[in-house]
C-alpha cells in the first residue's frame, strides 16, 4: 500500500455570509526571486554606469554614433551643422531681427575651442545671433555624451561654463569692446539638462551702466520651450 505524504501549511479560514474562503501564504520562493531580480538590475547598472553613461546608450539607438576616422568625424560635424540650421529657433530668430554674428577673437577660447572641441564634447563650434535693438543674443551649443556628470545628464559645470561663455559675448556686442571681466555670476538650475541635444542660451535684459554690464540668461531645450538654467551676471569692459 502507498502512503501519500501532505505537508501541512498553516491556512487562514475566513467566513462571509455563510460561505468560506482560505487565504494560503504565499511561497516563500517569490521573495528569493525578487531579490536575485534586483542584485541583478542592480550590478547590471552599476557595470554600465562605470563604464559608460546612459546617455551614449540612447546614441547607439537614437542619436549619430561618434566615428573614430577623420571621414566619418567630418560627415558628423555636417550632420550636426545640417540639424542646427533646420532647428525651429533659428528661422524664428532670423524673422525676428536677430542675425548671425562671428565674433573675431573667439578661436581664442581655449576652453570651448580646444578643451572641449572633441566628438562627444561641443563638437561643432556654437552659432551665435545678435539683435542690435533689443542687445539681445542668443547661442546655440550642441552637448554631446561625453558632458556629463550623472548618467545622461550634462554636468552643472558645462552648463555654468557655456553660459558664462555666451554672457562674455553678448557684453562685448552691447558694448562694442575687445575685453572684459567677469565680477559675479548667479546660477539657478530648473531643470535637468540631458545630453546629446543643442540647448539654446539667451541673453536679456542688458543693464548698462558706464563700464558695468549686467545682464540676465537662461538655458532652454533645442525646442526652446523648457528652461533648464537660469543666470545672471555683472561684467566690466575695456573699450576700443
Amino acid at each position: 500500500m502507498l502512503k501519500t505524504v501532505v505537508q501541512r501549511i498553516p491556512v487562514r479560514a475566513y467566513t462571509t455570509a455563510g460561505k468560506q474562503f482560505v487565504i494560503r501564504p504565499r511561497s516563500q520562493t517569490n521573495k528569493w526571486v525578487k531579490f536575485a531580480t534586483f542584485g541583478a538590475s542592480f550590478g547590471l547598472g552599476w557595470f554600465l554606469t562605470q563604464h559608460m553613461t546612459f546617455a551614449d546608450i540612447v546614441a547607439t539607438w537614437r542619436y549619430d554614433k561618434v566615428p573614430e576616422n577623420d571621414e566619418g568625424l567630418e560627415k558628423y560635424k555636417a550632420q550636426l551643422s545640417g540639424r542646427l540650421e533646420r532647428m525651429s529657433v533659428v528661422k524664428q530668430l532670423k524673422q525676428c531681427g536677430y542675425s548671425e554674428v562671428f565674433p573675431p577673437h573667439y578661436n581664442q577660447n581655449t576652453l570651448i575651442n580646444k578643451s572641449l572641441s572633441v566628438p562627444g564634447g561641443i563638437t561643432i563650434p556654437p552659432k551665435f545671433y545678435y539683435n542690435p535693438k533689443s542687445k539681445e543674443t542668443v547661442g546655440i551649443y550642441h552637448l554631446g555624451m561625453k558632458l556629463t556628470g550623472y548618467p545622461f545628464l550634462v554636468h552643472g559645470g558645462i552648463l555654468a561654463t557655456v553660459m558664462e561663455d555666451l554672457m562674455r559675448e553678448s557684453v562685448k556686442f552691447a558694448k562694442n569692446a575687445t575685453a572684459e571681466k567677469t565680477k559675479d555670476i548667479s546660477l539657478s538650475y530648473k531643470f535637468p539638462t540631458l545630453a546629446n541635444q543643442f540647448v539654446v542660451v539667451r541673453i536679456t535684459n542688458v543693464e548698462e551702466s558706464g563700464k558695468n554690464v549686467e545682464l540676465q540668461a537662461e538655458i532652454m531645450d533645442q525646442g526652446g520651450n523648457r528652461t533648464l538654467v537660469k543666470g545672471r551676471g555683472s561684467f566690466s569692459i575695456n573699450s576700443k
